[in-house]
C-alpha cells in the first residue's frame, strides 16, 4: 500500500514549517529592531549661529538651550572658498600679485587657533615647506577653490567638544588629486574633536571614480559614514558599499525640496519621526527655513526640536542619544540563518510554481499526492536552496519571481469561491504571511537591510500576478469568455473604458513606485492622518482596493451579478496582495511595524469594503432598477 497525503495538508505543512524556519531566520534582525533605540537630532551649526544673533543671545546658551530640549548632535563643516570669501571662518583667499597665475591662502593674523588652522591648511594642499609660515601659495586661479575645502569651521567644532556634543562632520570636496589630503584631514579632525559620523559635502564625493580612500578612512578609524537617503551626489552610492558596514542611515529635507513642495514645518517633523520609525533612520537632520523665506527664531527652531524629541521618545519609545553603526558590531550565525532563510523561500516558491502550473490545466487538481512526489518536491527545493544561498545572481532572481508567484497563490486562493470566505481568508493570508517572511528572512542581510542592494522584484510583484490572475481566468473560463471569443468579437465600450482605467492605474502604481515625489498633496495629507490615528499605517492599495474587491466581488459571485465586468476586481484583489508581500520587501522597515500594518489594513479594508458592498446592494442595485441595470 502506497503511502499518500492530502494535497491540501501537505500544503499546509509545507508553509507552516517555512513560516517556522523564516520566523527563526528573522530573530537576529528582530532583536536588532527592538535593541536599536538611539536616535539622534542634528543641528547645523552655522544655522543655529544665525539665530542666536537674531535672538541676540550666545551661539553656546541657544546650544545649551537646544540640548535641553532634544538635541544631540551638531553639523560641522569644512569651509570652503566660497565660504571663506563671504566673511565665513579665518582663512584668506587673494590672487597672486606677482603676475604669474596662483592663489596665496593664510590665516587671518591674530586668528585665535591659529597655529592648528596653519597646520591644518598645510595639510590640506600637501604642503611640506614652505617660506611664509602664514600663507600657502598655489599655482590654481582662485574661483577653482569656490567649492573645495580650506580648513574646518573650528569653532563649531570647539563649541561642540564644549558642549560634549557629538558632532556630524561634513568634509568639503577637494581637487581630484588631493583625496588623500582630505583623508588625511578627517583624521586629523577625528583625532582631536569627537566625530560620531561624517558625510562628504558638495556635488561629488571626493576622489571619484575611486573613493576608496575616504572610505578606507572609515574603516581605519571605525568612524561611521552617514548613509544619507535619497543622496544625488556622484559618488555617494560607491562609497557607501566600500565603507560598509561602517554605515548609519540620516535623514534630512533640503530647503530646496521644502519650497517646491510646499513641505509645512509639521509635515517635516512627521517625515523626520517617520523616517525613524518605518525605515530605521538613526540620524535626523533638523534644518532651519532660509532667512529670507519664513518669520521664524530661535524659539521656533527650539520647539520644533523639543515636538521632534517628544514625538520620537513618547510616542515611539525611541532614545534621544547617538546611535551606533550595529551592522559594524554584529555577532551573529548567519551561516545558519542562511540555510533556514533559503529553504523557506525556495520551498514557498516551488509550491507557488506547482500550485499555479496545476490550476491552469484542464486536468482537475490531484486530491492526494504520493510519495514518490512529495521526494521530488524536497529534493528540487533543497537543491534551489543551496543555490541562492551560494550564487547571488540566483537569489536576486529567485526572489524577483518568488514574490509574484507567491501573491498569484494567495490571490487565486482568496478568489475560490467554492470554500467559505473564512476558510479562503485564512489560506490566502498563510500563503502571503509564510511567502512574505521567506522572503524577508533570506534578504535580511546587512547589504539589503541599508539599502546598498535593491530588491529585484518590487515591481515585477506588481506587474506580473495581475496578468498571472488574468491567463488563469481565461484559460479556466472563470471569465465569462474564452481569449479567443473576445479577440474575435468587436470590443465593448464598458470593457475598453475598463481597460483603459487599468492599464493608466498599473502605470501610476509602476510609477510611484519607489518614487515618493510623485504622491498628490492630498494622498500624502490622508497618510499622515492614518499614521496619527492607526502608528502603523495601512498601504493604500490594501485598504483601498485588495479587501473591498474581494467582498465586493463575494457579492457579484453569489448574486451572479455583473459577470462580465468582474475581471476587473479579481485584478484588484491581486495588486491588494501584491502590496502585502511587498510590504515585507521593505527590509529596512521594522518587521513588527510591517506586521501590525498588515493587521491595520486587513480590518479597515475589510471594514471599507463591508460598506461598499453593502451601498452597492441596498443604494445602487434599486437605483439601477430605473435605468436598465447592465447586468446578467
Amino acid at each position: 500500500m502506497r503511502l499518500r497525503i492530502k494535497r491540501v495538508l501537505f500544503n499546509f505543512i509545507i508553509l507552516i514549517i517555512a513560516l517556522a524556519c523564516a520566523a527563526y531566520a528573522l530573530k537576529f534582525r528582530v532583536a536588532l529592531e527592538q535593541g536599536d533605540k538611539s536616535v539622534a537630532i542634528i543641528a547645523d551649526y552655522r544655522e543655529v549661529l544665525n539665530l542666536a544673533l537674531g535672538a541676540n543671545v550666545s551661539v553656546e546658551d541657544a546650544l545649551k538651550t537646544l540640548i535641553n530640549n532634544g538635541l544631540s548632535g551638531l553639523m560641522v563643516s569644512e569651509l570652503t572658498g566660497d565660504d571663506s570669501n563671504n566673511g565665513i571662518g579665518y582663512a584668506e583667499l587673494k590672487s597672486s600679485l606677482n603676475g604669474t597665475a596662483g592663489t596665496i591662502i593664510s590665516i587671518m593674523p591674530g586668528s585665535p587657533y591659529a597655529d592648528i588652522l596653519n597646520s591644518w591648511l598645510k595639510a590640506r594642499f600637501n604642503i611640506v615647506n614652505n617660506d611664509n609660515n602664514m600663507a600657502v601659495h598655489l599655482p590654481f586661479p582662485v574661483n577653482m577653490f569656490k567649492t573645495v575645502g580650506i580648513v574646518p569651521d573650528i569653532d563649531g567644532l570647539e563649541l561642540a567638544k564644549k558642549l560634549n556634543l557629538k558632532i556630524f562632520y561634513r568634509p568639503a570636496q577637494s581637487f581630484g588629486w588631493m583625496a588623500e589630503n582630505a583623508s588625511l584631514m578627517l583624521e586629523k579632525v577625528n583625532a582631536s574633536y569627537d566625530i560620531g559620523a561624517f558625510a562628504p559635502a558638495g556635488e561629488i564625493v571626493s576622489g571619484w571614480p575611486d573613493v576608496s580612500v575616504m572610505a578606507d578612512t572609515a574603516h581605519k578609524l571605525k568612524l561611521p559614514l552617514a548613509l544619507v537617503e535619497f543622496s544625488r551626489q556622484v559618488g555617494a552610492p560607491a562609497l557607501n558599499h566600500k565603507a560598509s558596514p561602517y554605515l548609519i542611515p540620516l535623514h534630512s529635507v533640503t530647503n530646496e525640496e521644502m519650497t517646491a513642495r510646499n513641505i509645512t514645518r509639521k509635515a517635516l517633523r512627521e517625515r523626520l519621526i517617520r523616517a525613524a520609525v518605518e525605515r530605521s533612520v538613526r540620524l535626523l537632520l533638523l534644518r532651519t527655513p532660509p532667512a529670507n523665506t519664513a518669520e521664524y527664531n530661535l524659539n521656533d527652531y527650539t520647539n520644533e526640536v523639543k515636538l521632534l524629541a517628544q514625538g520620537l521618545t513618547r510616542i515611539n519609545n525611541f532614545k534621544m542619544a547617538w546611535p551606533k553603526a550595529n551592522f559594524a558590531d554584529l555577532n551573529f550565525n548567519f551561516k545558519l540563518n542562511n540555510i533556514l532563510a533559503a529553504w523557506a523561500l525556495s520551498s514557498v516558491f516551488i509550491l507557488s510554481l506547482y500550485m499555479f502550473i496545476l490550476r491552469i490545466k484542464f486536468a482537475p487538481m490531484p486530491d492526494k499526492l504520493n510519495i514518490l512526489f512529495i521526494a521530488k518536491f524536497i529534493i528540487i527545493s533543497g537543491l534551489l536552496a543551496f543555490l541562492i544561498s551560494k550564487s547571488n545572481s540566483t537569489a536576486r532572481l529567485t526572489g524577483a519571481f518568488a514574490a509574484p508567484f507567491i501573491v498569484t497563490e494567495a490571490s487565486l486562493a482568496a478568489l475560490d469561491f467554492n470554500n467559505k470566505f473564512l476558510t479562503r481568508l485564512f489560506k490566502a493570508l498563510l500563503i502571503a504571511l509564510a511567502g512574505g517572511l521567506a522572503v524577508a528572512s533570506f534578504f535580511s542581510v546587512p547589504s539589503y537591510m541599508l539599502r546598498l542592494q535593491t530588491f529585484s522584484g518590487v515591481k515585477l510583484t506588481l506587474m506580473l500576478p495581475p496578468l498571472l490572475v488574468l491567463i488563469h481566468d481565461l484559460r479556466k473560463r472563470v471569465h465569462p469568455e474564452s481569449l479567443y471569443t473576445i479577440m474575435s468579437r468587436p470590443p465593448l465600450w464598458g470593457e475598453l473604458a475598463l481597460c483603459g482605467v487599468l492599464l493608466l492605474g498599473l502605470g501610476i502604481m509602476l510609477f510611484r513606485s519607489g518614487n515618493v515625489s510623485f504622491i498628490p498633496g492630498f494622498e500624502a495629507r490622508i497618510r499622515e492622518s492614518l499614521e496619527r490615528l492607526l502608528i502603523a499605517r495601512p498601504r493604500s492599495k490594501e485598504v483601498f482596493l485588495g479587501w473591498p474587491c474581494l467582498l465586493l466581488l463575494g457579492f457579484l459571485v453569489k448574486n451572479n451579478l455583473w459577470a462580465r465586468y468582474r475581471e476587473v476586481l479579481r485584478i484588484g484583489v491581486a495588486l491588494g496582495f501584491s502590496s502585502i508581500v511587498n510590504s515585507f520587501c521593505h527590509f529596512h522597515t521594522p518587521l513588527l511595524l510591517i506586521l501590525l500594518r498588515e493587521f491595520n489594513g486587513l480590518w479597515t479594508g475589510l471594514l471599507l469594503g463591508l460598506i461598499i458592498t453593502l451601498c452597492v446592494k441596498f443604494i445602487l442595485l434599486p437605483l439601477l432598477k430605473f435605468i436598465k441595470p447592465l447586468f446578467i
